[in-house]
């Protein structure tokens, strides 16, 4: 087990990998479901399943990198991957190398570093780290509810 400075992180840590595991099963039975995409209003990352999970699967790696490059310590053994093509084939051995660098390079995050400072996300807003860390923690939760929605309709 990993020993985490922070229990705060430790929490997120395993939240985000409790609800990225929950999202990817509910992937596959979405995709063997055959049901249509859910509506997403020129979203180019519904416009088929593929897309999406390797949006989900691409962004988790995207928040773990981004926090390690804010702090100034750039993670140099996992690489930012988001296309499909690349992602979907090995979709549970990316996953897990993902969640395994989650566990190795945010375990030395300390609680002095989550807040007050913020930092400009890929996309342009403001977090703190702890925000981050929230946003990985609900970004495939809701992913997971889109398609649950489908499922059950």
């Amino acid at each position: 087990m990993t020993e985490f400075r922070s229990r705060a992180v430790r929490s997120l840590v395993e939240l985000h990998e409790m609800e990225l595991r929950s999202f990817l099963a509910t992937w596959k039975r979405f995709v063997a479901s055959g049901k249509p995409m859910p509506e997403a209003h020129g979203d180019a990352d519904y416009e088929n399943p593929n897309r999406l999970v390797a949006h989900a699967q691409g962004a988790a790696r995207s928040y773990m990198l981004w926090i390690r490059e804010v702090l100034g310590q750039p993670v140099t053994d996992l690489e930012l991957i988001r296309d499909a093509a690349v992602i979907v084939p090995k979709l549970d051995a990316y996953m897990e190398e993902t969640l395994a660098g989650w566990r190795r390079h945010l375990a030395s995050l300390e609680d002095a570093q989550l807040a007050p400072t913020q930092y400009k996300s890929r996309w342009g807003e403001l977090f703190t780290i702890d925000q981050m860390l929230e946003h990985a923690v609900v970004h495939p939760m809701r992913h997971r509810i889109q398609l649950e929605r489908v499922l059950m309709g």
